[in-house]
């Protein structure tokens, strides 16, 4: 037997109000999924021990209320909720411009459409050749090293070779201190996860990265501009911007 929820109003306590607990009981519990048909009138009265006016002024309210919808000739059924937005349920943030929509029309560029602002370094300037060669040797790797999970520090050789050339530059760092990302995005994304938290301030250039702006501002960060000019940051702003906000970053 099912257990009738609670039901408020006018109707709580009454033969109509039992109607409507009962068919939402049953639409909570996935007994009537989304898109199903009600019982037929008379049967639900005839199992009930109500009248048919009983159930018909039931579904009739729950149609009122959006839980189902009458269609003419056929009957009542459960209304289909529209699909989940993110937006629905993402931190409303008032921005001028959605630096996700420019990161995805950026991705959604043809090769020959200008993106400027993305920062990505034209491919004639990319290692072509020691890529290719990577690439080749990668395909002659046993099936293991291509199928199986590395440690979540990246490559152990490459980091290795990392921590050699930050010690010719002066910056002494063990291999295990080394933490390799599969892009700047991610790496940056890690230490806003493990620095920042919602509300702290965090100056960055002006013009900015937009992704970098769009990682910020999901992690609920107060951004402060720094003008960023031809000969560098304005070191006198980013003076100011120091003493007045106190930022994390």
């Amino acid at each position: 037997m099912l257990e009738a929820v609670q039901i408020k109003g006018p109707v709580a306590g009454t033969l109509v109000g039992r109607v409507m607990a009962t068919i939402r009981q049953r639409i909570a519990g996935r007994t009537l999924a989304p898109g199903a048909k009600l019982p037929s009138i008379r049967g639900l009265a005839e199992s009930m021990g109500v009248s048919k006016s009983t159930v018909v002024e039931a579904y009739e309210r729950l149609a009122a209320e959006g839980a189902v919808q009458a269609r003419r000739g056929s009957g009542f059924y459960v209304r289909r909720l529209p699909p989940l937005s993110l937006a629905d349920v993402a931190p409303r943030l008032d921005r001028a411009v959605d630096p996700l929509w420019i990161s995805r029309q950026s991705l959604d560029a043809g090769v020959d459409d200008l993106r400027p602002g993305c920062g990505w370094l034209p491919p004639d300037w990319m290692p072509e050749a020691s890529l290719r060669r990577g690439l080749r040797k990668l395909g002659t790797a046993e099936a293991a090293t291509l199928a199986e999970y590395g440690t979540p520090l990246g490559l152990p050789a490459l980091r290795q070779l990392l921590a050699h050339r930050l010690a010719e530059r002066g910056v002494e760092a063990a291999p295990e201190q080394i933490v390799l990302a599969e892009s700047g995005t991610q790496a940056i994304d890690l230490v806003c996860r493990f620095l920042i938290e919602p509300g702290d301030t965090v100056l960055v250039d002006d013009p900015c990265y937009f992704n970098f702006q769009a990682l910020l501002r999901a992690h609920r960060a107060r951004i402060v501009s720094v003008p960023y000019t031809p000969a560098g940051p304005d070191l006198a702003l980013f003076a100011q911007a120091l003493a007045e906000h106190r930022p994390r970053l």
